[in-house]
């Protein structure tokens, strides 16, 4: 990937870099920021963003909850595709594969923008009984 950022350089100074892990699923090497210990919030970032969007919230957060927030596949520094491509249900069966893989189960999921979308199909696909907050759902 063209101009993708490295961790090797700019992950150097990353937001909450201690926080940070990569994780294999099909088809992706996740980048995922982990962080605070009680019920998992996951945080999942909009188009063209990534863990950054939430570095102002994860500290706060991770008072009281384990906070998960991952790079979506083709942003940050997350490699790879999903199987089945960038689609919204390929997208939200990677992250159900990523959230298997650190054997995580959300309590809340919040998604800002299209990450909101995405968290709005994880969570039907997991049953339609979890919270989901939307920031500037579109």
């Amino acid at each position: 990937m063209s101009g993708a950022p490295r961790w090797d350089g700019e992950g150097r100074c990353w937001p909450y870099r201690a926080a940070s892990r990569f994780v294999a699923t099909p088809g992706l090497v996740w980048h995922v920021q982990v962080m605070g210990v009680g019920p998992v919030v996951l945080l999942i970032h909009g188009t063209g963003a990534a863990t950054h969007s939430w570095r102002g919230v994860m500290p706060v957060l991770a008072r009281d909850f384990t906070v998960v927030a991952p790079d979506l596949p083709g942003h940050g520094f997350t490699r790879g595709r999903p199987v089945g491509g960038l689609t919204l249900p390929a997208m939200a069966r990677a992250l159900a594969d990523l959230l298997r893989a650190l054997d995580l189960a959300p309590a809340l999921v919040a998604g800002h923008s299209a990450g909101a979308a995405i968290a709005l199909q994880w969570a039907q696909d997991a049953g339609g009984a979890l919270p989901v907050i939307g920031f500037n759902p579109r």
